[in-house]
């Protein structure tokens, strides 16, 4: 076959300068290497654009496309693997790549791709000294992103009192591909510090190389309140964690709520307005209530007493002895109820 092909050439006449290459003269040039977006909502594959150029002027070339690759989180594939191509003519082909969403930013994968003749005409030149060949190499990489949650426990309405210090505390969660160093700042803190907040820890912090999928140490802001509040203060405090590696961010807001302080001054003067109004009549009122509850005692343990005493005398008295005379008997009796009523109201007393 070479020999052959060597012979036919012998017959073809020579190209000057100006009219183009020898035959078999192959060249192929390729867009910049790929860099692929893995970040999650934003992925897509990622391509190379070849163009391989029969440089001769003679004959026309067989191409043949091969390449080189051994990557594993990504798939290289080429949409043309073979092609003829006339004599100065040109031939475009794409190699894409796929990978898919949120790879580690470390990978990064060579290949290469060749262009081979493997036949000049009618000839073939595969395996020849006269298969000429072209060669790209280049290296597929993968972006790093950020992407950070502000993982901030309580997230309700902070009730203070005037001068009291709040401790806001939270974490960040790096859910990018890449170390991190994570930005943490309140958005708000000249509005905060208008209103009279002192902002103890400062307005911004930050969580340095946090791993991917790592979580910070825990971080706080200190908040104190305004020392003096004529009326109420509501103030949203506006929090923002934000990447370093893009513009990825996570904001959190919350209520800071300031009571009024009280005037001691005014406190007295309504002490002494309540005093003079209505405690006279409250103690009136439970002066007599008092007293009511004081007569229904006496009453119901002297009612109780005389039941019992009269119950006893029933029992044990022995049969009455007729009296004559009638004023005699009248004034026994009222002695003797006198004399009972006496001893039931001192006892009565003692049990008080």
């Amino acid at each position: 076959t070479l020999l052959v092909s060597l012979l036919f050439l012998a017959f073809l006449p020579m190209p000057s300068t100006a009219q183009g290459g020898l035959p078999g003269s192959i060249s192929m040039e390729c867009s910049d290497d790929p860099v692929m977006d893995v970040k999650p909502g934003e992925y897509q594959d990622e391509t190379v654009e070849c163009t391989v150029t029969n440089d001769g002027s003679v004959l026309a070339e067989n191409v043949e496309i091969t390449q080189e690759w051994d990557g594993v989180f990504i798939s290289m594939s080429i949409s043309e693997d073979s092609f003829t191509l006339e004599a100065g003519d040109s031939q475009d082909f794409t190699i894409t790549f796929v990978g898919e969403a949120r790879l580690d930013s470390e990978i990064t994968y060579e290949f290469t791709i060749t262009a081979t003749v493997t036949a000049w005409g009618p000839l073939p030149v595969e395996g020849t000294p006269l298969s000429n060949v072209a060669n790209h190499t280049g290296a597929i990489t993968v972006n790093k992103y950020g992407q950070v949650t502000l993982d901030i426990p309580d997230t309700s309405s902070r009730n203070m009192k005037t001068s009291e210090e709040v401790s806001i505390t939270f974490q960040v969660d790096n859910d990018g591909n890449a170390v991190d160093t994570i930005e943490i700042r309140i958005n708000n803190a000249d509005e905060l510090e208008a209103l009279g907040f002192v902002i103890q820890s400062g307005a911004f912090l930050s969580a340095r190389d946090v791993q991917p999928d790592g979580v910070s140490e825990q971080l706080e802001f200190i908040i104190r309140a305004p020392s003096d509040a004529a009326e109420e203060i509501r103030k949203t405090i506006v929090i923002e964690a934000s990447s370093t590696n893009d513009d990825s961010s996570d904001l959190v807001d919350f209520d800071l709520i300031v009571e009024a302080k009280q005037d001691s001054a005014g406190l007295g003067a309504g002490l002494s307005e309540v005093s003079t109004d209505d405690l006279a009549l409250y103690g009136a009122i439970g002066g007599g209530v008092l007293f009511v509850i004081f007569l229904l005692i006496i009453i119901g343990r002297v009612s109780k007493r005389t039941s019992k005493n009269k119950t006893a005398k029933e029992t044990t008295e022995e049969p009455a002895i007729e009296i004559e005379d009638d004023d005699e008997f009248d004034f026994d009796l009222d002695f003797d109820d006198d004399e009972f009523l006496a001893d039931d109201l001192d006892s009565m007393l003692d049990d008080l």
